[in-house]
């Protein structure tokens, strides 16, 4: 008895312990995809952050490195909808992303090529502050209007 009653519990702690690993693989995985959307937001953010520096002539830049920024930019756009595709509910990292994300998606999705498109121009003009200006204007509302829309507080 003594013997089926360790086997009972060994098959038991066994069951629920494989039972678990979908569950912490779809955490991680979720984890994952969540710390891949901030690290490219970030990338985003940074880059314009040192855009909005050299436009408000705190800093000097080079227009190589503000064509590079403006195509990390572009290219970041570009990998966003694939990015933020994979709904996350087993994340336990801590993110900003609404759930309108998902609900919302061909509207919120539909703002990153106009983002693409405006970076790239960016892109072209580097160094040119006059020309910069209007699409930096743009880029700027771009973002504030995905944040406000798919960003929690």
């Amino acid at each position: 008895m003594k013997h089926f009653v360790k086997t009972a519990l060994l098959t038991a702690t066994l069951g629920l312990t494989v039972a678990a690993l979908p569950a912490q693989a779809d955490e991680a995985s979720d984890n994952a995809a969540v710390q891949t959307r901030e690290h490219m937001m970030a990338g985003i953010g940074g880059a314009m952050g040192t855009l909005g520096c050299y436009m408000k002539g705190q800093c000097e830049l080079p227009n190589g490195v503000i064509h590079l920024l403006a195509e990390g930019i572009a290219f970041s756009a570009s990998t966003g909808p694939d990015v933020f595709k994979t709904q996350t509910p087993d994340a336990t990292e801590k993110t900003t992303a609404s759930a309108d994300i998902w609900t919302n998606w061909d509207d919120f999705a539909g703002h990153f090529p106009k983002l693409e498109e405006n970076a790239l121009k960016l892109a072209e003009v580097a160094g040119d502050k006059a020309a910069m200006g209007p699409i930096m204007a743009e880029m700027g509302k771009s973002c504030k209007g995905c944040h406000d829309d798919y960003r929690t507080k």
